[in-house]
């Protein structure tokens, strides 16, 4: 992420330094779109189906999820369930949003939350300040989110038409929560977030056997609970 600090933030051109923050979120979510596209070919989708279904969902983790339970034969109910029980965490996300583009119209606000994913609310979090205007924090957010979005999606077509190309053992569908987890460690703010970051990322890699984007929430929830039972944690 460029080192310009967030209280700088409003006096440099948002386009450019959303494009350099964003970059290395774009080269870490093209492993993963590439593991989606071929999880969509691998379990029976139509390329229609694969090309629609993240386009409407934007939601990498629940999306995986959801292939891989529908190619095991699991009942669209369970499918259905366990990729809105991973995109819970949305609803605590669409609180940051509604701060961020305050004064907005609301049927803007709507439409800024489509694109809204891990990613871009952290990079997003670590931006805006009350030094950055509505107008800035706009351009900001629409350029990261676009340059992300196209990237998802492109990726993930080429993933679908490699396929059985693709080598297999890579553990591409590591990458995006690999750095996620990553961007909370640069964001810790101190000893018990770091290790809390630390704990998911490694804990990504253990897990990651578990069907489809679970890993990630699993993850998360065992980073949390060792930073709580570190000494000093709050109760």
């Amino acid at each position: 992420m460029s080192p310009v600090a967030p209280s700088t933030a409003r006096s440099t051109d948002p386009v450019r330094l959303a494009t350099i923050d964003v970059a290395p979120v774009v080269a870490a979510l093209v492993p993963f779109a590439l593991a989606i596209g071929a999880a969509s070919a691998a379990n029976g989708l139509s390329l229609a189906e694969a090309i629609v279904t993240p386009a409407l969902l934007l939601a990498g983790a629940s999306q995986l999820a959801a292939v891989d339970l529908v190619g095991a034969e699991a009942a669209i109910a369970v499918a259905a369930g366990t990729a809105i029980a991973i995109n819970l965490r949305f609803a605590l996300y669409s609180t940051a949003l509604r701060r961020w583009f305050e004064g907005a119209p609301r049927w803007q606000q709507l439409l800024l939350a489509v694109p809204l994913i891990d990613q871009n609310f952290l990079l997003c979090e670590d931006r805006f300040d009350e030094s950055t205007g509505l107008a800035w924090r706009r351009r900001y957010y629409l350029v990261v989110s676009g340059w992300m979005v196209v990237a998802f999606l492109a990726f993930q077509v080429v993933g679908y038409a490699a396929g059985a190309g693709l080598p297999a053992g890579l553990g591409l569908h590591l990458g995006a929560p690999l750095v996620f987890a990553g961007m909370l460690a640069r964001a810790a703010a101190g000893r018990g977030q770091l290790v809390a970051a630390a704990t998911a990322g490694g804990a990504v890699v253990l897990v990651s056997g578990l069907p489809g984007g679970l890993a990630l929430p699993v993850a998360a929830l065992l980073g949390v609970a060792v930073a709580a039972a570190m000494p000093g944690a709050r109760r």
